[in-house]
């Protein structure tokens, strides 16, 4: 079978899922621009800026969309069924929100755009806003180089930013996170999860029902929690979970190069499946022992602990499959 042709990027050897992962997020966000972010600081610091505020009387599960060139945004839930949005942008920038609904009537749908002119020859990310939507609202949110920070909210979030980062703090029921070298960090229990980066990295605590966490390169850093369903993708990045398994729960990790470390209870009923192609499994969890993978090459790691229950699967090319006990 031919071999998959390699390019170098940046120094590094890239393969064709690798450009194909960072594709897809370059494409979702390909209409921002990533700038340094002491820079955007620098260059807002320097020029006028005017406060803004709305506020809206809406539905308990509205549905509400921002966009644009903000340097920072805080999103929070909260208990009253009205959005309202202030903060401060540049004197110069158009910001615009529109709403579903007339009259005084509670709007079930709004939408806000932040347009930022060129400053000294470029268009940098300025401005920090603050959201306060009804707690199960459902939020769509796309930045350029920003911080994002959501607490609180119960519906659903679907945040992408390029460089900057996402913060979820609470246990929506739907949550997307996309950046392309920003880093993802996640402080709760998402039912249904999908977190994807390039470069960044990505870090959860709190657990999952459903969840799939991707990267290029980026580190994927899984804690304390209880997960059912999980998914962990990654080229060359390393990765760490340290999680509980729910009865019946399914891992799997899928790995080129990155070195894949399982931190695990030494009374958990799971099955494991772990291989890699050419790396190695070192095993310390308890006494069995690798053996040679298929054709002698690589090794494998088959085993059924306290009667089983979960199932935790490993796949590597050439990253090492470390086995610790928790």
């Amino acid at each position: 079978m031919p071999r998959p042709m390699l390019r170098r990027s940046g120094g590094r050897v890239v393969g064709p899922r690798a450009r194909a992962i960072a594709g897809a997020i370059a494409c979702s966000l390909a209409p921002f621009v990533v700038v340094p972010a002491a820079a955007s600081a620098q260059t807002a610091a320097a020029r006028p800026m005017r406060r803004v505020e709305v506020r809206r009387a809406v539905t308990p599960n509205v549905s509400f969309r921002l966009v644009g060139a903000f340097a920072t945004l805080r999103v929070v839930g909260w208990a009253h069924d009205s959005v309202v949005i202030t903060g401060t942008v540049p004197a110069d920038a158009r910001f615009e929100s529109a709403w579903g609904g007339q009259g005084g009537a509670a709007s079930a749908g709004g939408k806000a755009y932040l347009e930022v002119p060129e400053h000294e020859g470029r268009a940098l990310p300025a401005g920090t806003l603050e959201v306060r939507v009804p707690e199960r609202a459902r939020l769509w949110v796309k930045g350029g180089s920003a911080v994002i920070e959501a607490v609180g909210v119960q519906g659903g979030l679907d945040l992408a930013v390029v460089g900057g980062a996402i913060r979820v703090t609470g246990s929506p029921q739907e949550l997307r996170a996309d950046a392309m070298d920003g880093s993802i960090t996640v402080v709760g229990s998402p039912a249904w999860m999908r977190a994807k980066t390039a470069a960044g990295a990505i870090s959860v605590r709190g657990g999952s029902e459903d969840a799939s966490l991707s990267t290029v390169t980026g580190a994927l850093m899984v804690g304390a929690g209880r997960w059912d369903r999980l998914r962990m993708e990654t080229v060359a990045g390393p990765v760490t979970f340290a999680g509980d398994l729910a009865r019946g729960a399914s891992v799997d990790v899928d790995s080129h190069g990155g070195t894949v470390e399982l931190r695990l209870p030494t009374t958990l009923p799971v099955e494991l499946d772990l291989a890699t192609v050419t790396g190695r499994i070192e095993n310390r969890w308890n006494e069995r022992r690798p053996v040679p993978g298929r054709e002698g090459r690589g090794m494998e790691l088959g085993l059924t602990a306290h009667g089983g229950g979960s199932r935790v699967g490993v796949r590597t090319f050439k990253g090492t499959i470390r086995l610790t006990k928790r």
